[in-house]
């Protein structure tokens, strides 16, 4: 995993974003996508960085994310106006598009409740989510 955070362990409150490519799908993951993990809280505090780690990756010809979330803890509006945006850009500019994958619960019920899961694909499991990617 390649990680875009300095430091070890995330703490409750700092978020780290990894790209994952060790990943059983590694092998069919193309060159315009990317999955990447993040832990702990998606906030005020910390939405700039997960956006600069999506942007980057943009930049470099990122179309297609697959996020996992199974260890967010956390996400207020801050973190919430850093998915429409990057969606927003993605669609805008390269008909490019996030899927999240893995949503704790209290997440999911976040996503449902704003209405962002008519804008941002949720799907259950990263093979779910490849398939969405693909499809």
């Amino acid at each position: 995993m390649q990680n875009t955070n300095s430091g070890g362990v995330a703490s409750k409150d700092e978020l780290q974003v990894q790209e994952i490519t060790d990943s059983h799908v590694a092998g069919v993951l193309k060159k315009n996508m990317a999955i990447l993990k993040t832990t702990g809280e998606i906030s005020l505090f910390s939405a700039k960085k997960f956006k600069e780690a999506m942007t980057d990756r943009i930049e470099n010809g990122v179309n297609i994310f697959l996020v996992d979330l199974s260890t967010t803890t956390h996400i207020d509006s801050s973190g919430l106006a850093a998915f429409i945006s990057t969606q927003a850009r993605l669609f805008k500019e390269a008909q490019g598009k996030i899927i999240i994958f893995n949503v704790p619960t209290h997440l999911q019920k976040i996503f449902e409740l704003t209405r962002l899961d008519k804008l941002i694909g949720i799907t259950l499991d990263l093979d779910a989510a490849m398939d969405k990617a693909i499809a």
